[in-house]
């Protein structure tokens, strides 16, 4: 949820964007299985419970995070202080599924059999056409493809990049073993694993500890190859990562560092928000 909401605000005001987030992952649902109007009830309800929950727990601390990162980029960070702050975000979001998993097996237990097939069906339509997009031409162009966006990101909070910096990115995606189409293929593999998972425990106990576990440990269903290719990957961009920041122009750091300032404030206003409702 951290990443989410950090990756959305680049677009537009985070409270705009935020404020929504409860009303756009009611509509994502609702769109992938006809619900009856219990079922809705229910829906909107659990998502309700944990945004309220999500804004007035969870958002103090991104804020708490990015003022952070915005000191530490202050000045060139070092691979250590990156590899911390992954960390971190991954126990945000650990502590996100572990919130919700209770809610989603109770919710997943009162849909009917012909309920789970749709919802799978649907979600294994939009990978089919999420690989026609991602996975169209060779793993060269797909990465090319990729530094490019990664670029686009990159320059939302450091403004343009100069030519020697947009090599580097492009030149460390060349290297990278694993492309978005390998992604993909291993999230339809999930959407699989999940599927079997649901049918063998959904009714049961333990479920929403089994779809906790899932969420938090994908390493878990991975190949030994494909766990070394990406473990391989994220440290060469994690370097990457750490180049580029120290490839920072003054004026691109105090970009950076006021852009991680600005949503700070605004997590903390989104958070305050919770106390007057």
């Amino acid at each position: 949820m951290c990443a989410l909401s950090v990756s959305l605000l680049g677009a537009c005001g985070s409270r705009f964007v935020y404020n929504r987030l409860d009303w756009l992952s009611r509509y994502y649902v609702s769109s992938q299985v006809t619900l009856d109007d219990a079922q809705s009830r229910a829906l909107e309800s659990n998502l309700d419970s944990f945004f309220a929950w999500h804004r007035r727990s969870e958002l103090p601390r991104y804020a708490s995070f990015l003022d952070r990162m915005a000191n530490d980029a202050a000045r060139p960070v070092s691979l250590e202080q990156l590899e911390a702050g992954q960390r971190e975000v991954q126990a945000f979001m650990r502590d996100s599924i572990d919130h919700v998993a209770p809610a989603a097996a109770r919710w997943m237990n009162g849909l009917r059999h012909e309920q789970v097939d749709e919802l799978f069906t649907s979600f294994a339509e939009k990978e089919r056409k999420a690989r026609a997009e991602k996975c169209a031409g060779t793993p060269a162009e797909r990465r090319s493809r990729s530094a490019r966006e990664f670029i686009d990101k990159v320059e939302d909070w450091t403004g343009r990049l100069d030519r020697a910096q947009r090599e580097l990115i492009a030149a460390r995606y060349a290297a990278l073993r694993t492309d978005e189409c390998d992604e993909l293929m291993a999230r339809e593999r999930s959407r699989e694993e999940f599927r079997t998972l649901v049918d063998r425990f959904r009714g049961r106990p333990e479920f929403a500890d089994r779809i906790a576990d899932f969420l938090v440990h994908p390493e878990n269903r991975r190949d030994a190859a494909y766990r070394a290719a990406y473990e391989a990957d994220r440290a060469r961009f994690l370097r990457l990562l750490a180049d580029v920041n120290h490839s920072l122009t003054p004026a691109q750091r105090e970009r950076t560092v006021s852009q991680l300032h600005v949503y700070a404030r605004e997590m903390r206003g989104l958070a305050a928000e919770s106390d007057k409702s």
